[in-house]
């Protein structure tokens, strides 16, 4: 008999079913993922925390569809939530997020692609580029403990974001839109 879902869990599967719709996904949409792997797959040797996250993939620009990518994340009593809506040029290849405790208090949400991502920062230049005819998107959350102190998204090894922490207020930062090879 399976054990009856969480609050918590309940939560956040609706969390992101809305985020998916108020983020306006277009396409076939995958189920719901939640995927937690051992430590020998985690970069940087950190502690890797559970991810929900739903994942499409759709032709860029899309003409029905206004998109800007974002991470956030707010403390919540024991808790902090941390969502995104993020898409990433197809051109990089297959993506698979994760969400490590890098150090101490330190959390990195890496998405990991399959493809060359060369190092340096993505750019974030106009939607006309040939470079990006298709984007996988992702929208997803987690949870980290309440004494979180920064919060690093990278694609692969390099960094695109950092978060740190300033008191109790609601952190939300743009990420590049999409995602580009450089």
């Amino acid at each position: 008999m399976c054990p009856p879902l969480s609050r918590r869990k309940l939560l956040a599967g609706g969390s992101i079913a809305g985020l998916s719709t108020l983020a306006g996904c277009q396409g076939a949409m995958s189920p719901l993922t939640q995927r937690t792997p051992d430590k020998s797959e985690t970069n940087g040797g950190g502690k890797s925390l559970g991810l929900a996250y739903s994942e499409s993939r759709t032709s860029f620009p899309s003409e029905k569809e206004t998109h800007s990518g974002w991470v956030h994340i707010v403390s919540d009593g024991e808790s902090a939530d941390l969502t995104f809506d993020v898409r990433l040029c197809s051109e990089l290849g297959d993506v698979e997020p994760e969400l490590t405790n890098a150090i101490s208090n330190e959390y990195v949400l890496r998405f990991t692609v399959s493809g060359e991502f060369s190092s340096g920062t993505p750019s974030n230049e106009s939607t006309g580029d040939s470079e990006c005819s298709s984007v996988t998107h992702l929208v997803g959350g987690a949870n980290v403990p309440n004494d979180w102190e920064s919060l690093t998204v990278a694609v692969n090894n390099d960094e695109i974001q950092t978060i740190e922490r300033s008191g109790s207020t609601p952190e939300l930062r743009p990420l590049p839109d999409p995602v580009r090879p450089r």
